[in-house]
């Protein structure tokens, strides 16, 4: 039997007690509650977001809970893993840049439950990738909405950050943002976030 007294977690045997060190990530869901924002948590949902939990922390407060505990693989991968929203969110945040590979930053995107946690995964992290250029070529040109949520969002965000490209290569990102745009089939958020892309390499070649 196990039971919470501190920040430790106490395991009771027949006539002794243990104490075993709470790990970070059970910390850091413990902490989630004191967090919590039930009026943003009822709007998310209101307007169709929906997660299996939603504490309605804001992302300020998981950006002071993630900079408490510092880059951290293993705890990141665990909160990764829960069906929560701050959970994901915390994680990206905790995740050593180095130590992402590609094959993991492929697996998070298909696991990613909204357009939120999209977009704080690619702020926090993915934007920072030694290969973020790359992927955000080869997730534009895929046929997966969030795939394409990620590229376009990553693309934005290296041309707004001066992220040197070729004619060539701001031509091949033109095109495929441009038949994001155009295509009504898709979802206006993605559309919208295209033509983010769209602006951003106007303000590129206006250099």
């Amino acid at each position: 039997m196990s039971y919470y007294k501190g920040n430790v977690v106490c395991v009771a045997h027949r006539k002794s007690v243990t104490l075993q060190p709470m790990s970070k990530a059970k910390e850091i869901r413990q902490t989630f509650r004191l967090l919590m924002n039930g009026v943003t948590a009822q709007s998310q949902r209101e307007k169709g977001v929906d997660y299996h939990i939603n504490w309605g922390a804001s992302l300020g407060h998981l950006r002071d809970l993630a900079a408490d505990y510092g880059k951290d693989y293993d705890t990141a991968v665990e909160l990764w893993h829960d069906d929560v929203r701050e959970s994901k969110m915390v994680a990206v945040m905790l995740m050593p840049v180095d130590a992402f590979d590609r094959q993991t930053a492929e697996q998070w995107i298909a696991e990613t439950p909204t357009h939120e946690v999209a977009e704080v995964a690619v702020m926090e992290l993915y934007q920072y990738l030694s290969y973020a250029k790359e992927l955000a070529f080869a997730l534009i040109a895929t046929d997966g909405m969030m795939q394409r949520i990620y590229g376009c969002n990553i693309m934005a965000r290296l041309l707004s950050a001066g992220k040197e490209m070729t004619v060539e290569e701001q031509a091949l990102v033109r095109s495929e943002a441009e038949r994001i745009v155009t295509d009504e089939a898709q979802p206006l958020s993605l559309r919208h976030i295209a033509s983010n892309v769209l602006v951003r390499i106007e303000d590129a070649e206006g250099l």
